[in-house]
């Protein structure tokens, strides 16, 4: 069909948007000049849906230019999206599993009082071999009791906040990764696998403070939505907001690279499950993932939503594996017992 004045205008704006979603994902190269852009790549993509949608609608040619940048831009969509893949079912694979358990609710912010029982029942349904919560909480944290072997480290004076590594097999070696002035941390110990020696780390970088109010975890109609998605868009343009999110990036950054140096140290086989707290077009995810491979980029599927910004999916929750370790599995749970949705992985060296 033949394009009028407002279909070229619309092509333009296509265009520009595809492009601007390709550049933010790095498919011309490393770009995080503009770090509170890359982590709306979300919403570019969503847009550029809408678009394919509108012009195959109307059954015109311009729906090739989304086809054309998944193409183009395979790898980097990977980071976004995953078509479902063929999962190995295997009997003797190591489960790992990771969850920002937000304190078990202590503040009551789900209004339920028996959220901490809901998680253990999950957990004890999924069955991980090994556990790694951020957000842990000593005081509201069910027993755990098919696991006799942990590390649990407060990263705060109060021992309120802390983080945990709950395993089935021994753990050695343990350690603290301190991030200076921060409530944020990280933990490591050494994990006998079988005849293997595994270094696991549980990471929790620097939040970026957004209000409950900006987090959608519920359903609502679309009035609401719109009302939510206006609000985080205000609070992005205001300069102070977002001066504050690009410190808090720059902050990360630094986390990152000190965990970095406290890797290369390592010798063994390494996991690493963190909640990232930036999404995976993000220069911290580039520098934590350079020398790991992504767990759901393998095996996941879907969008791997881990949390939701006015019911925008970000995946900032992640299971990096060193790249000698085969991903054989990869799950996103559905839940709402906590502002994070869980995540695992199954491996097999």
């Amino acid at each position: 069909m033949k394009l009028n004045f407002i279909d070229k205008i619309l092509i333009l704006i296509n265009s520009i948007l595809i492009f601007f979603q390709m550049l933010l994902m790095g498919t011309f190269g490393d770009f995080h000049y503009f770090p509170l852009l890359n982590i709306l790549v979300p919403i570019f993509a969503l847009a550029n849906l809408i678009f394919f949608i509108y012009w195959i609608f109307i059954f015109k040619w311009p729906f090739i230019l989304f086809i054309a940048s998944l193409f183009i831009a395979h790898s980097d969509w990977s980071l976004l999206y995953k078509f479902p893949s063929n999962s190995i079912s295997v009997s003797n694979g190591l489960k790992i599993m990771s969850f920002n358990v937000r304190l078990f609710n202590s503040y009551n912010w789900i209004g339920s009082d028996d959220i901490p029982n809901k998680i253990e029942s999950f957990i004890l349904k999924e069955d991980p071999d090994v556990l790694c919560f951020q957000e842990f909480s000593f005081e509201k944290s069910p027993k755990f009791l098919n696991y006799k072997y942990r590390y649990i480290q407060s990263l705060t004076e109060n021992g309120e906040n802390g983080l945990s590594i709950l395993s089935k097999y021994p753990l050695y070696n343990k350690g603290l990764i301190n991030f200076e002035n921060s409530n944020n941390g990280g933990i490591y110990s050494d994990l006998k696998y079988k005849n293997d020696t595994i270094r696991l780390y549980n990471l929790h970088f620097e939040s970026l403070h957004l209000s409950s109010n900006d987090s959608m975890n519920t359903t609502g109609d679309s009035e609401k939505i719109k009302k939510r998605l206006d609000h985080v868009v205000k609070k992005i343009r205001e300069s102070k907001s977002r001066q504050q999110i690009e410190k808090i990036f720059n902050i990360q950054e630094k986390q990152v690279m000190k965990f970095n140096e406290i890797q290369e140290k390592n010798n063994y086989l390494s996991i690493v499950c963190t909640d990232l707290n930036n999404n995976a077009f993000s220069k911290p995810y580039s520098l934590l993932s350079s020398n790991y491979i992504d767990s759901f980029v393998q095996k996941g599927s879907g969008f791997g939503t881990t949390y939701e910004i006015s019911s925008i999916p970000f995946r900032i929750d992640f299971i990096l594996v060193d790249p000698r370790i085969e991903v054989v599995r990869f799950e996103t749970y559905d839940l709402s017992l906590s502002d994070h949705r869980p995540i695992s992985a199954v491996v097999k060296l």
